[in-house]
């Protein structure tokens, strides 16, 4: 005999367990914590990481106030096949905007940098990126080019962060 008294189903072996939520409900749970808990703590994490970061990668500069992303043409003076398309893929995949790449009409000894637009900010940061001292950035501007800066490669490609 049960004492109806202090009988709950948790206590009696035969009782009838809880019933399970339907999957859908769990499903729905899961995605209110990700809206409401997830999703402004993500917010808050890139918040933090654009302050604290200076709010620009590498690859920008502030033209203007604004972030632009830095457009250059990459070519070859070496005589050596495919170094201009290697090292497009380098500075791509860093997030810099390589708008052409081919080959120098001559022969180069030392990669050069060149500012095209006069923000030699923006020549230096590729210089640093490929890892050639900011010395070899020079100043060529020429705003016809729309270009921030042209990197030719010379022979001494082989000290240059993405060919080691």
């Amino acid at each position: 005999m049960v004492d109806r008294e202090h009988f709950s189903p948790q206590s009696h072996p035969t009782a009838t367990p809880q019933a399970v939520p339907p999957r859908h409900s769990r499903f729905r749970s899961l995605v209110r914590l990700l809206l409401f808990g997830g999703v402004p703590l993500a917010v808050v994490v890139l918040i933090l990481t654009a302050i604290f970061s200076g709010g620009s990668s590498e690859s920008e500069v502030l033209v203007n106030d604004r972030p632009h992303t830095i457009q250059l043409d990459v070519l070859n003076g070496t005589g050596e096949a495919k170094l201009a398309q290697r090292l497009t893929d380098y500075l791509r995949s860093r997030g810099f905007d390589v708008v052409e790449m081919g080959n120098y009409a001559g022969e180069l000894e030392n990669t050069l940098v060149i500012d095209r637009t006069g923000n030699r900010e923006a020549a230096v940061r590729v210089a640093q990126s490929l890892g050639i001292p900011e010395e070899k950035v020079v100043q060529k501007i020429d705003k016809t080019l729309y270009l921030d800066a042209s990197v030719y490669i010379g022979k001494d490609y082989r000290t240059l962060a993405p060919f080691k």
